[in-house]
């Protein structure tokens, strides 16, 4: 049980939606990792005869070219991805630095914050 009830439950991190994206994959992985030995041990002849076609066709295929195409793709979709992940990082910490401010003064902070706090001068009452 939660011992705070009007506490409002923290969204997860970016670093912790990246862990679990590649704990599912690590996971997929080695599940068809262990699909395939399974296999290869109940039918070793028809193993050997895919791996020998796979190496027919890899070997006929244009392998460089084909690293070429996916290393210029890669270059040329690595600097959006980190602009989406600093962005996403961002809100982030702006979202924590909300949370942690008292609420009575989250509209003056942030009024200061877009407008400068200098920039008036204070006004006599």
């Amino acid at each position: 049980m939660n011992p705070n009830p009007t506490e409002v439950p923290q969204p997860p991190t970016i670093e912790q939606g990246i862990d679990s994206l590649l704990t599912d994959a690590k996971n997929k992985v080695r599940h068809t990792s262990d699909r395939c030995r399974d296999r290869v041990r109940k039918t070793p002849g028809r193993a050997m005869l895919a791996a020998v076609a796979a190496g027919y066709c890899l070997h006929r295929l244009p392998v460089r070219s084909l690293l070429v195409s996916q290393v210029r793709l890669l270059a040329a979709l690595t600097p959006p991805a980190l602009l989406a992940i600093g962005a996403a990082k961002l809100c982030e910490y702006l979202q924590s630095q909300v949370r942690e401010k008292p609420k009575s003064t989250r509209a003056l902070s942030h009024a200061d914050d877009f407008l400068g706090a200098s920039e008036f001068p204070p006004q006599a009452k």
